[in-house]
């Protein structure tokens, strides 16, 4: 039986110990010396620790600490959005860590094809480092998402796909069921060895980067993240029957059965986003009155022109404030990288 160890941390100045413990009740006992383990964050990114978008450097210092006393090869990278690696670390505050810890921070931006045995999607370009590791430690943030509704484990390893490749995989997967199909395809395969969860502090409402930021005080680990995922989703009263990705995990027999060990923090609510996933379900001419559409707003709006440039179908226009919603595929990837909060959900009847 897998378990899923769940401790209540309300600081990050204790982590270190927490995540220890948590290790202990995993029995996470395996020989690490001179293998390579990558730390994989999440970078989305450069957004500095305080706005809970990333992983807090703290939780990184502290399992990049735990196996380089265990005598591993430990490196952390991640493939952030419009940005280069180092330079979202810079602001996220990882890149320092790496830098005291004299261990590298490496780029994502060597994609090497690979073909799966299993699942609906099966071609995927994954990230060289991610394959060439013996470990991969998945250190994901407690986020809800305005496209899979939440964010936690499985959500994270999509950052193993190099850059502009995201893009591409929105405009392939273009509602919420598929994009949730293809994101258990790539989790399956990747199969990470360990999955931590920084929920000291994390965030609800229209995440990944422009939600309420919120103190659940807590770190989670299990070596099954698909474990990992449910149980979160349970501790924060989180529908599985109305969340694609945690439903479909339950269907496909990923997450099996597992037991939670830790201090059982106590369960809360996680308010998840105003985007509507009705319009999954229903009939394609639903879609234009149920389903919440992004749209600019024109006073927050600082003109970056990121939303523009990252549109996997190129419906935004700056110049003109505009969005072609013959086009829209409503990725939601706009307001996932806006720095301004600048992109808002309005049904089509409202804009």
């Amino acid at each position: 039986m897998n378990r899923v160890a769940i401790l209540s941390s309300p600081e990050y100045a204790k982590c270190r110990e927490k995540i220890a413990e948590g290790l202990d009740l995993l029995n996470f006992n395996e020989d690490v010396r001179g293998k390579k383990v990558l730390l994989k964050p999440n970078l989305l990114s450069a957004r500095t620790p305080d706005s809970s978008v990333t992983t807090h450097p703290e939780i990184v210092r502290a399992v990049a600490e735990i196996f380089l006393r265990r005598g591993a090869k430990v490196s952390v990278g991640d493939s952030p959005a419009r940005v280069s690696t180092i330079a979202a670390a810079r602001v996220a505050g990882i890149e320092s860590v790496c830098r005291e810890l004299e261990i590298p921070l490496v780029d994502f931006d060597d994609p090497v094809s690979v073909v799966l045995e299993e699942g609906t999607y099966r071609n995927f370009e994954i990230a060289r480092p991610v394959l060439e590791a013996d470990l991969v430690v998945n250190l994901a943030k407690l986020k809800t998402h305005s496209l899979t509704l939440v964010t936690f484990g499985v959500k994270n390893l999509f950052g193993c796909i190099p850059g502009a490749r995201k893009q591409g995989w929105h405009f392939r997967a273009r509602n919420m069921i598929d994009f949730s199909r293809m994101l258990l395809d790539l989790a399956r395969y990747l199969k990470p060895s360990l999955t931590i969860l920084d929920g000291v502090e994390g965030m609800d409402g229209n995440g990944p980067s422009n939600g309420r930021k919120i103190y659940p005080g807590i770190v989670a680990l299990s070596r099954n993240v698909f474990s990992l995922d449910d149980a979160i989703a349970e501790l924060f009263q989180v529908k599985h029957s109305k969340v694609p990705l945690l439903r479909m995990a339950r269907e496909e027999n990923l997450v099996g059965e597992y037991e939670i060990v830790g201090d059982a923090p106590v369960p809360s609510r996680l308010v998840l986003p105003e985007t509507n996933y009705i319009a999954v379900y229903g009939a394609g001419f639903l879609r234009h009155f149920v389903t919440k559409f992004p749209k600019i707003d024109k006073k927050k709006c600082i003109e970056c022109r990121n939303c523009e440039r990252t549109c996997p179908v190129g419906a935004i226009d700056i110049n003109r404030f505009r969005i072609d919603y013959s086009k829209c595929i409503t990725c939601y990837v706009c307001h996932e990288i806006c720095p301004e909060n600048a992109i808002v959900f309005k049904r089509r009847f409202n804009i």
